[in-house]
């Protein structure tokens, strides 16, 4: 087990016992948000034939002397055009073979059976040709694509109904304070509403996760080991909430050693949520993160985020930038500490607002929170002004490499 590591080490850590994610095929209705496993290619082109980019007239070629002059094709659409004919066509429709070119509607007049452009057009205008868009055996999308709108419609044109994903990682929350409740539920005194379990369970259903349960120590009736051991068998990843330190002892990682899972690091010196660690049984990691609230969405986003992300072969990480900081911070940091803000793009580069309410214990804080501010041990007061190093919880990247001393030696 590593004590006191980086959180670069941590990262590597968790990096390199992930749990193993199954996958599985899903209608293309369905897989909004989901990462695919395997690169697709076209099956043909797209467009399969010739179509029109516009409302308008298909024209032949036209050897005329008044080469803006056409006659109107009889009939509806014909297999193909002869020299000097015109025949409407809507945006998207198949052209006839002979088709040179096509002229908006607005373009033309019409004079019984005749055509009479008002601009010049050139070959090749408004056409879209087979396999414009994409040829047969192009690359759709690549393993490991997340399916936004235009991927579903795109699927949608080539005819894929149907597409291979990985899971959506099972997360469970084991709530370890017997005095917390769930906020449905009136407190009594020496209770608290929980708080947590609702902030993570958004987080992990941004990021892709599901979760399957929430379980609470106030009123258990069997063995939290039992439970843990149950949760372990059922799910990727187990998130227990407080109990990092309670009257000198680390009730968490006491509850992982219970069940015989492997300690992979304990204690990362960061502020807030120091008291932080993580650990395996079998196929299921699990972490553990500070009871309070704010400190709990730091961990959150420092460990279990990229953890989630990288089992569905999406960017782990959180990209950094460096920003002007708006507001400034009066307070000297001893450890590394990260502080909550809200990142804006302006026209001089990144800027950042530190926000109110940065005690562990407080919410406020993540209200608007999409930034979090990587100040290193010692570092502070912060002017207003003065330029910091930022993690942008809205956009992601792969690290290449481990900052830091490496953990195996």
């Amino acid at each position: 087990m590593y004590q006191d590591i980086s959180l670069e080490q941590a990262w590597q850590l968790l990096q390199e016992h992930g749990p193993a994610l199954r996958h599985e095929v899903v209608s293309t209705a369905d897989a909004l948000g989901r990462t695919l496993l395997k690169t697709l290619y076209a099956g043909h082109d797209l467009p399969p034939e010739p179509q029109s980019a516009v409302d308008g007239y298909a024209l032949a070629e036209n050897h005329h002397t008044d080469h803006s002059s056409y006659q109107l094709a009889i009939g509806g659409l014909p297999e193909a055009l002869e020299k000097g004919q015109a025949v409407p066509v809507n945006t998207g429709g198949v052209l006839p073979r002979g088709t040179v070119a096509v002229i908006p509607h607005e373009k033309v007049i019409g004079e019984g059976q005749h055509l009479r452009l008002l601009s010049n057009i050139k070959m090749g205008d408004n056409i879209k040709g087979a396999g414009e868009d994409f040829a047969r055996n192009d690359i759709l999308l690549s393993a490991g694509t997340q399916i936004d709108p235009a991927a579903l419609g795109l699927l949608a044109a080539l005819g894929i109904s149907e597409v291979e994903v990985f899971q959506r990682p099972r997360v469970a929350i084991m709530c370890l304070a017997d005095n917390v409740v769930p906020s449905g539920i009136e407190p009594r005194s020496g209770q608290m509403r929980d708080s947590n379990s609702p902030m993570l369970s958004g987080f992990i259903s941004q990021q892709g996760g599901i979760v399957t349960t929430v379980h609470y120590a106030y009123n258990n009736e069997t063995s939290m080991k039992n439970v843990l051991e149950t949760l372990c068998s059922q799910n990727e990843l187990v998130l227990l909430v407080g109990g990092t330190y309670q009257g000198g002892e680390n009730a968490s990682r006491l509850l992982m050693e219970d069940v015989g899972a492997q300690i992979l690091f304990w204690g990362v010196p960061i502020q807030p949520g120091s008291h932080t660690g993580a650990g395996k049984l079998g196929n299921t990691l699990l972490l553990s993160l500070s009871g309070n609230p704010a400190a709990c969405a730091v961990n959150y986003h420092l460990y279990a985020a990229p953890v989630i992300r990288g089992l569905q072969g999406l960017p782990r990480h959180y990209r950094q930038v460096i920003a002007r900081c708006s507001n400034g911070l009066p307070k000297r940091t001893g450890s590394r500490r990260f502080v909550r803000g809200k990142a804006t793009w302006q026209d001089s580069g990144w800027e950042v607002e530190v926000l109110p309410g940065q005690k562990p214990s407080m919410l406020r804080s993540w209200l608007g929170c999409n930034a979090l501010i990587d100040l290193p041990p010692g570092s502070g007061p912060i002017e207003a002004g003065e330029e910091v190093q930022v993690m942008l919880l809205h956009e992601y990247a792969d690290f290449t490499r481990v900052y830091g001393r490496s953990i195996h030696g």
